[in-house]
């Protein structure tokens, strides 16, 4: 490939450097036989050297995609970031003896091979990445490569190498350092795909729509606020959230949500309070995506400003599922309960729920709904702690999920009052919850 290269260069300088001349001494006719003779030889030295005419000459062939882990740390730590790719791209070409190496990006490499089994292949990958490794000496920083297999089936190249694209990200995604591409998951990522591109659509065409679930306080037997949820309208059906959240929240979609059940909710408000009708508050679901936007409390603000929403009829449920966290997302939480009525949703689930505790604005906590179904001795021992410690440290409470009598007594019995779930009422489309409201619906 190199040598390819090369004979181009060659070939290109030689033509530009004669056919000038030619000309100036009157060759004309040969000249534009030089002229033509040069395009075709270098179109036919392109050809050779094509990856795809190569690939169709192969007989059992894989393609492995290549790319470099942490490449943005090597362009923030080291001057000569450029040369340690080149390396990096040296070093693979020095592997590979039954094939070909291509940059794709900057970073990103292409391996076209033979081979005669799979360990042969993995034994290419991990001889590659043992090399790399040795590219810095740097006991701080170890430099590696994440690569994608695909074993070809087909002549079709594209396919192939998006394939090889495809298992390479599974790979960054786990501890191995390569991943052969396996195509039921790649049905599963086109489903993501596709499930995406259908909410992008429906959110262009308005086709979403906001239930109320009521949180009812038993005690003083008055409705003591809602619950926004959000329910996507498809071919006439209404397809609740758990349906198409996790996917949204992956690709980072549930920002976009997050917006448009703000807008429509502050909507609602100012109708009710036109109205005169007490809805107490309602809350809304603001997801780890969001927080991590750093206009995000602007915007927020903004809106309720717009629409004339006060702090004490909107509350925040910020939900609190996975380990990760950083300094932003510290940082937007403390200034987050400054401003809003902020509760933890999810109470009990995630790693970090007893330090959002030390946040002395924060609320309500919302006991997730598998610490009430579960009803085992150990269950409802770990129940009634964290009533307990809510109540000692003086947090509104609300149970949700609850569904059956016996768990509202329990609750009750421990000091859980306020409480949601189908129990006293499911999710309700704004008509109904309006009709709730006013006493017309029980």
């Amino acid at each position: 490939m190199k040598n390819n290269k090369a004979l181009i260069i060659l070939s290109i300088a030689s033509y530009l450097i004669c056919i000038p001349l030619i000309y100036l001494f009157g060759y004309t006719e040969v000249g534009n036989l030089l002229v033509i003779l040069c395009v075709v030889i270098n179109v036919f030295i392109y050809l050779l050297n094509n990856v795809k005419v190569q690939y169709k000459l192969m007989n059992k062939k894989a393609i492995i995609y290549a790319d470099i882990l942490n490449s943005k740390l090597i362009r923030l730590y080291y001057d000569d970031a450029n040369i340690v790719i080149d390396k990096v791209f040296e070093c693979i070409l020095d592997n590979v003896k039954n094939g070909l190496v291509k940059k794709k990006y900057t970073n990103h490499f292409v391996i076209l091979t033979e081979y005669k089994n799979k360990n042969e292949l993995i034994g290419l990958v991990n001889r590659i990445n043992d090399d790399v490794k040795t590219i810095i000496d740097d006991e701080m920083f170890t430099l590696s490569l994440k690569f994608g297999i695909q074993i070809c089936d087909t002549d079709d190249y594209e396919t192939n190498e998006n394939k090889a694209a495809l298992a390479c990200n599974k790979a960054k995604e786990s501890i191995s350092a390569y991943e052969f591409y396996d195509e039921d998951e790649s049905v599963n990522m086109m489903y993501e795909k596709k499930t995406i591109d259908e909410l992008f659509l429906s959110l262009k065409n308005n086709d979403f729509e906001i239930y109320y679930q009521p949180k009812y306080d038993y005690k003083h037997k008055v409705i003591a606020g809602s619950e926004a949820l959000i329910r996507l309208k498809r071919d006439g059906k209404i397809v609740p959230a758990y349906e198409f959240i996790d996917i949204a929240e992956k690709y980072g979609f549930t920002t976009l949500i997050d917006k448009y059940v703000l807008k429509e909710v502050c909507k609602k408000i100012k109708e009710l309070k036109k109205k005169k009708i007490d809805f107490k508050c309602i809350s809304i679901n603001v997801s780890r995506n969001t927080l991590y936007e750093k206009s995000m409390i602007d915007y927020y603000t903004n809106v309720l400003s717009q629409y004339g929403v006060k702090k004490d009829e909107i509350e925040l449920e910020v939900t609190e599922r996975d380990n990760n966290s950083s300094n932003h997302l510290d940082k937007t939480l403390h200034e987050l309960v400054k401003k809003f009525n902020v509760s933890i949703d999810d109470f009990g689930i995630g790693s970090s729920s007893l330090s959002m505790l030390s946040e002395k604005n924060i609320k309500t906590i919302k006991i997730d709904r598998g610490f009430i179904i579960d009803e085992s001795q150990s269950g409802r021992k770990i129940l009634s702690s964290i009533i307990k410690l809510a109540l000692d440290l003086g947090f509104e409470l609300v149970a949700e999920g609850v569904e059956t009598k016996e768990q509202y007594e329990y609750l009750s019995k421990k000091g859980c009052n306020v409480i949601q779930g189908y129990y006293y009422s499911k999710p309700l489309p704004f008509h109904d919850y309006l009709k709730l409201l006013k006493g017309e619906m029980k």
